[in-house]
């Protein structure tokens, strides 16, 4: 009777660690549907909140790859950052044709995660530190590129499409979105790469037993987090209309959040990575919220999002308590 009561006490822990942010989600999304007599569930705001999940939600897949190994990459946003100069100077200071701005921006954020994925995984340096240290240095490369000016001109207005366009009634930037997690959540969940992750961060020595190449799997994550980060530098650029080399600082928290807050675990090897497109949404649903509330200080909506990775966090350590 204790033994089987016991039980069901874990399966109500576990499913609070787990699923307890979807919960508080659903029930802030009655509460501003309530207080904002609907509007809060209009199309147009809704469409809003999603656009603005966009680049830090396309960001999150390739960070959850890193922390599925039970690794991080506190890079990407500064990645991020200096893809959005790169396309941006290849448009206006050197004319280049958009696509190839386009190609050459993801070229830098992969060739970062590849580095990256060397130092930590041939070198041996700790993933936090390595990327530490290059977060550092891609800040310092767009300083130098910029002078601390920001890249504007209407040559970037070939790309604005890839945020501010619609098809049909879809946003652009939303069906990129929802594009980009249907393809991560098949090959997390239905390619070989996919389980050789899960298998990676579950047990690294155990899967390097029995014949898969860990090392691989791990740069092969950090390529596509680098990757991801770039094409989120390109979409930030799309939205402003513009880069600077400053303009990453602003997503390394959010997405670094929803990864946490959307249950993949710090310590590797569990998460689902449709529950972060959920986080993205949910935090962007913060601010939206408040601003629809007609509270726009920015020192509230920051600690509003701190004490949600603070929950986020906890939520990660109560799921390893009783994983």
């Amino acid at each position: 009777m204790n033994k089987s009561l016991s039980l069901d006490r874990r399966k109500i822990v576990y499913f609070i660690s787990d699923n307890g942010f979807i919960v508080i989600f659903l029930l802030w999304c009655l509460f501003l549907t309530i207080r904002t007599e609907g509007h809060f569930l209009s199309g147009g705001n809704l469409s809003t909140v999603l656009r603005q999940a966009t680049i830090i939600g396309i960001v999150a897949i390739g960070e959850s790859l890193i922390v599925f190994l039970g690794s991080m990459d506190v890079s990407v946003a500064s990645n991020l950052g200096l893809c959005a100069v790169v396309v941006a100077a290849c448009l206006v200071d050197y004319s280049l044709p958009p696509l190839v701005a386009v190609l050459i921006a993801l070229g830098v954020g992969a060739l970062v995660g590849l580095v990256n994925g060397l130092l930590s995984t041939f070198v041996g340096i700790n993933p936090i530190i390595a990327t530490l240290g290059m977060m550092i240095i891609l800040d310092g490369l767009g300083l130098n590129y910029t002078g601390g000016r920001t890249i504007s001109g209407p040559e970037i207005d070939p790309i604005e499409f890839l945020y501010l366009d619609k098809v049909g009634p879809a946003p652009v930037p939303v069906i990129l979105l929802f594009v980009a997690y249907a393809v991560a959540y098949f090959v997390m969940h239905h390619t070989m790469f996919g389980a050789h992750i899960y298998a990676t961060g579950s047990n690294e020595k155990a899967t390097w037993l029995s014949g898969i190449k860990t090392r691989r799997v791990r740069m092969y994550a950090f390529i596509l987090s680098g990757l991801m980060a770039g094409f989120g530098g390109i979409v930030a650029a799309a939205r402003r209309g513009s880069a600077s080399a400053a303009m990453g600082g602003d997503f390394l928290f959010p997405i670094l959040t929803i990864v946490i807050l959307g249950g993949i675990s710090l310590s590797g090897g569990r998460g689902h990575i449709l529950k972060v497109l959920v986080a993205a949404v949910f935090l962007m649903s913060i601010n939206n919220g408040l601003i629809l509330l007609g509270s726009v200080e920015i020192e509230k909506q920051r600690v509003l999002s701190g004490a949600i990775l603070i929950v986020a966090l906890s939520l990660d350590r109560l799921r390893h308590m009783v994983g």
